[in-house]
């Protein structure tokens, strides 16, 4: 049985994909936090800004500041709620669907990557457990 632990274990595994993710971003010409803002868009299309902050465990301006970028460079629309004046719902747009597309193919090779070696079973077991995991520790924050 291995001594390594979860707590050692992620901070490893989330710098080694984020730099991965950053290598990519970079030729793709994305600020940091930009990628993972568009997956949550274009697989939330139309969310609430608050709802981003909670999921990436962000400050609103921070959120902001990012949204603000992305849709000078026309991936995202954002627009006051009318039913709620203090929300602001986040749309992706053509482009950012685009944008996307690439993106999807750059998690695809990071998947590879990751789960080379590992049968298909394996991995599904893998994300389900993890995805348990993730729950978990969400819950006791």
């Amino acid at each position: 049985m291995s001594s390594e632990r979860l707590y050692q274990l992620l901070p490893m595994l989330y710098d080694a994909m984020r730099k991965q993710l950053g290598d990519k971003r970079e030729e793709c010409g994305f600020l940091r936090g930009q990628p993972r803002m568009l997956d949550y868009v274009y697989h939330h299309d139309g969310c609430i800004q608050r709802e981003m902050c909670d999921a990436f465990s962000l400050e609103a301006s921070t959120v902001s500041n990012i949204l603000a970028v992305m849709e000078k460079d026309g991936l995202i629309l954002r627009k006051r709620n009318p039913a709620s004046s203090r929300e602001v719902n986040v749309f992706i747009t053509g482009k950012g669907r685009e944008v996307q597309q690439r993106l999807e193919r750059v998690y695809e090779w990071m998947e590879a990557a990751a789960f080379e070696g590992f049968s298909a079973d394996e991995k599904e077991r893998f994300l389900r457990d993890f995805a348990a995991v993730t729950e978990n520790m969400m819950k006791s924050r």
